[in-house]
């Protein structure tokens, strides 16, 4: 899964090998959910998997995604730009302002405004309100009602409470809504979030060869030779389909591995059919296993077998307890 891409000098075996491990974990997952897209925006639910998936193996959510796009699994699409803790990747905060000089938060804004109507100048934050909530002018006691018409802003400035400092603009920071964190705009992570597209097709072909793969092991375990077939010539002499090819001491079976590529059912459902066939014109042993896709679609033949589960760990599952029984 890493040929071709570029690492630092210092990442080691173990970490490419856990990378490897949580792509083909991805694939398992996108597959056997019929995923169009992956969406990991914060609040999105739906990236739960995808984020504990990355935690199984000790790497980033954002390291499984881009290495994924790189192989063409997964094709970004901008969809937002926020601003994320550096600590816990949260994106809630609570903004504060400090002074630029002491870092104190105990800072006051004082606006200052004049009273068109009676001349009056002052702090529109020390003017006074009636009992209704209204802005009165501390001179003529009339409502301040529109900024622009009866009162105009002149200007703008801070000041300190601790240090008496003033200043035109306060010092803003952030503290993270999750982890208490307290960040400015430099140590901020200010990043584009992406939704990603999968590619169905090559999402198809990596689970088929994690199928093939996880398949070939078991069977080698228990003493079969394995060999990738992708198609057999039956009595008949009709080309037919088949994964796998197993064999020990003078036995052949021919194996099948089912699921539904790039989400076609029915297709899936051809494919159990093309292997009755094979198995009605080839006196061989077949065995098949499917992942989301029925087995039982007509009468079968004496000499197959199916498995079938809604994932590859059920399957692979089923299938070392069938040998394990037949060890007996």
């Amino acid at each position: 899964m890493a040929d071709g891409v570029r690492y630092r000098d210092s990442t080691t075996l173990d970490e490419l090998r856990s990378l490897a491990q949580a792509i083909r974990s991805l694939v398992l997952y996108v597959v056997e959910n019929d995923l169009d897209e992956i969406d990991v925006s914060p609040g999105n639910n739906n990236s739960l998997p995808v984020a504990a998936i990355a935690e199984k193996f000790g790497i980033s959510v954002d390291v499984l995604l881009e290495e994924s796009a790189k192989r063409g699994l997964l094709k970004p699409f901008p969809i937002d730009v926020l601003v994320f803790c550096p600590k816990c990747r949260s994106t809630t905060f609570r903004v504060r302002f400090k002074c630029p000089s002491c870092g104190s938060v105990n800072v006051e804004r004082n606006t200052l405004f004049s009273h068109v109507t009676c001349g009056y100048v002052g702090i529109l934050e020390e003017t006074i309100k009636d009992s209704r909530g209204k802005v009165l002018c501390p001179k003529c006691k009339q409502e301040l009602v529109k900024e622009g018409q009866d009162w105009v802003k002149i200007g703008v400035n801070w000041k300190c409470r601790d240090c008496g400092s003033t200043f035109t603009y306060p010092k803003p920071y952030l503290e993270c809504s999750s982890c208490g964190t307290r960040i400015d705009e430099n140590a901020a992570l200010y990043r584009q979030v992406n939704r990603y597209k999968v590619d169905k097709k090559i999402a198809s072909d990596i689970y088929s060869q994690i199928f093939n793969k996880r398949v070939s092991e078991v069977l080698t375990s228990h003493g079969w030779t394995v060999t990738p077939a992708s198609e057999i010539k039956s009595l008949s002499g009709i080309a037919r389909s088949v994964s796998l090819v197993a064999e020990r001491k003078g036995e052949r079976v021919f194996v099948y591995n089912v699921f539904p590529r790039e989400g076609d059912v029915e297709e899936a459902r051809r494919n159990v059919l093309n292997a009755y066939g094979a198995a009605l014109d080839e006196s061989s042993k077949h065995l098949l296993l499917s992942v989301k896709t029925p087995s039982e679609v007509a009468k079968k033949p004496e000499n197959i077998e199916s498995i079938e589960g809604g994932t590859l760990d059920e399957v692979i599952s089923k299938l070392r307890e069938k040998l394990a029984k037949e060890k007996r």
